[in-house]
């Protein structure tokens, strides 16, 4: 586990990738992505359902990359404090920061390995619903970045995931690989499956 107080670090330009997200134009830059939403949310589909399905859907999706890939998780518009609560939740990302010496309040990026990225896998998508136990209350998107390619995968507080890349064919590649009849498919503007 590395971290750095700089996103300079990320295979992409985030500027570029935040206007991109806010419905700027960017000039010379294609962005593309598709969204995984649940089918059916129903009232009674919660952070544990969530979970349940996207869990394993997510370290497949990790699994398509070149074994041995690094990861880069931030958040994703600005650098916020890691845990700005003391909430016994989230415990082996929780964990993960005191065994590094790394303070709760660290604004930052991390970079892991595969094999931790898989370990934390179900903190890391339960983040911005689930660093609040109150009911309602969300913190930031995560972006969790190939180190050497420009692919994210950028977990929401509204219980779904999106992959995002500037190349079009690593996106559609990564899609196809990773389809399941749970998930609905919705592209992004400008992108086609």
């Amino acid at each position: 586990m590395i971290t750095s107080n700089r996103t300079d670090i990320l295979p992409y330009d985030r500027n570029h990738y935040i206007d991109f997200l806010v419905g700027e134009p960017i000039p010379s830059v294609n962005w593309y992505g598709v969204s995984f939403q649940v089918r059916e949310k129903g009232k009674e589909f919660n952070l544990a359902d969530f979970i349940r399905l996207y869990d394993p859907w997510f370290k497949k999706v990790i699994s398509t990359f070149e074994r041995g890939s690094s990861w880069i998780i931030n958040h994703d518009k600005i650098d916020l404090e890691w845990f700005p609560n003391n909430e016994d939740n989230l415990r082996s990302l929780r964990n993960l920061f005191k065994q590094n010496d790394i303070s709760a309040n660290f604004r930052g990026a991390l970079i892991c390995s595969e094999d931790l990225l898989m370990e934390l896998s179900k903190d890391l998508i339960s983040y911005p619903y689930g660093l609040f136990k109150e009911e309602g209350l969300f913190y930031s998107n995560i972006d969790i970045s190939h180190r050497d390619l420009p692919f994210v995968i950028k977990v929401l507080d509204h219980l779904n995931i999106d992959l995002l890349s500037t190349d079009e064919k690593l996106l559609c590649k990564v899609v196809s690989e990773n389809k399941s009849d749970s998930f609905l498919l919705k592209p992004y503007r400008g992108t086609s499956l």
